[in-house]
């Protein structure tokens, strides 16, 4: 075995039939790695399963660096990047475990950034947070909390005197039509909508 660093975080390990590894320091030393060293069959198996995982971690912990993410965002981000199934589960657990990864408090933080710097109504913020991985079950309390009716339709309101004053050149029908489409496309229901609609066409 011959070893030579690559990347800052890694070491590349060369092996008698000259197929090269990466490995993290911590694993290195951990094992005791180092060149001529030589390791039974199960007992290499066990380190690259133990360096499998300290990869994935840091992938992970790379990824919630950037910005909080839900436990199915990680997997998939993961999963394409060519961590196996099995490592990744591990990993999420242990990150589960000391809450740097947290699902109820991943769909708090984003509804509440989502209301902040992109008002919409239930149904759009229901579509972002099923495509995150968050269970209905999950994000639906959350909604009632974070987003009551009232206030839903007064965001409703907001965005229709905002929209209905930058499109001062439309008139009756013509503004309302795309002022639903507006709103609907905001994730508003359509019960909604008629509340916010003109009183009456003016042409």
């Amino acid at each position: 075995m011959k070893m030579r660093r690559g990347r800052p975080e890694r070491f590349i390990i060369t092996l008698e039939d000259d197929e090269e590894l990466l490995m993290t320091p911590e694993i290195v030393l951990k094992f005791g790695l180092s060149p001529g060293n030589s390791f039974s069959d199960d007992e290499f198996l066990n380190i690259l399963q133990e360096d499998s995982i300290r990869q994935a971690k840091d992938q992970a912990l790379r990824y919630l660096t950037v910005r909080p993410h839900s436990r199915r965002e990680l997997w998939r981000k993961m999963r394409e990047k060519g961590h196996r199934s099995e490592v990744i589960n591990q990993v999420l657990d242990h990150l589960e475990n000391v809450e740097l990864v947290n699902d109820e408090q991943f769909t708090r933080l984003f509804i509440q950034n989502e209301l902040r710097l992109r008002p919409a109504g239930k149904l759009l913020l229901v579509q972002k947070l099923a495509q995150r991985g968050i269970p209905r079950e999950l994000y639906e309390p959350l909604l009632k909390e974070l987003l009551p009716e009232e206030e839903e339709m007064e965001i409703a309101r907001s965005l229709a005197k905002k929209f209905t004053r930058s499109h001062s050149r439309d008139k009756g029908d013509k503004l309302k039509e795309k002022l639903v489409r507006y709103l609907q496309g905001k994730g508003f229901q359509w019960e909604q909508i008629k509340q916010v609609l003109p009183a009456k066409s003016e042409d």
